[in-house]
């Protein structure tokens, strides 16, 4: 009975030791876990900018999952992240709206961007993050691609470490893509991004892009990127081309 009691308590003792072990573990990783998520994003401003919105539709899915929809459910959640993480979310929209009043299509369009830019110009933001969902005749084509200026460092930095974390949520292999063309990017004073989601054009992916876990999943895997791009966590990595 004492080898026995002997043999139960060397076994507590080596249970205990292995739970202590593993406290040490997790000690030793949440500093540098909280160190990112908490104090990444603390008082930096940001521009989430739903794209689309009013009148403009943005694409349309086979079941007609519209585009406008998509992006103002994944901003509304990355600004809670945001929010939470002691950042300073300034959204260009919070409903289904545009900036523009002119009375034509192109027209409004036009003033529409221009706004978006004036507002994080105003806001003195340190990102601009554009939001918006593929289209594409290929109904094959899935996944989240992330886009920048092509003459912005700040820009590709970002937009790499969000497709990274973007690639790790959706399984995808796409990679950040520089772009020359887009107004947004264009023309914003600070380090911009545009934020495919995914392709509504394929009937699986726009089934996800209306799922709302899924549009948490998106918004955190862009927070996660955000904060990875703020903390300067492996930049000389993601800087690599």
């Amino acid at each position: 009975m004492r080898r026995w009691g002997k043999r139960r308590a060397g076994a507590a003792l080596g249970i205990l030791l292995l739970l202590i072990a593993g406290g040490v573990v997790v000690l030793h990783r949440q500093p540098t876990d909280s160190r990112i998520w908490s104090w990444a994003v603390g008082k930096k401003i940001v521009v989430i900018d739903a794209g689309h919105g009013g009148p403009d539709p943005g694409a349309v899915g086979k079941t007609k999952v519209l585009e406008k929809d998509v992006t103002l459910a994944v901003a509304k959640r990355l600004q809670a992240f945001i929010q939470q993480g002691g950042g300073k979310p300034v959204m260009v929209r919070e409903e289904d709206k545009d900036l523009g009043t002119a009375s034509g299509l192109l027209r409004r369009k036009r003033e529409d961007l221009a706004q978006r830019i004036q507002l994080a110009a105003e806001a003195q933001a340190d990102v601009y993050l554009s939001i918006h969902a593929n289209s594409f005749p290929n109904e094959k084509l899935t996944g989240p691609q992330t886009f920048y200026h092509t003459d912005s460092v700040e820009g590709r930095v970002l937009a790499q470490a969000i497709q990274r974390e973007l690639n790790l949520i959706s399984g995808g292999k796409r990679v950040a893509k520089a772009n020359k063309d887009f107004f947004i990017l264009k023309k914003a004073d600070q380090a911009a991004v545009t934020v495919e989601l995914g392709f509504l054009s394929n009937p699986a992916e726009e089934q996800l892009l209306n799922s709302p876990e899924y549009q948490q999943k998106m918004a955190w895997g862009i927070y996660q990127g955000l904060c990875h791009y703020f903390a300067g966590t492996d930049k000389a990595k993601i800087q690599a081309p």
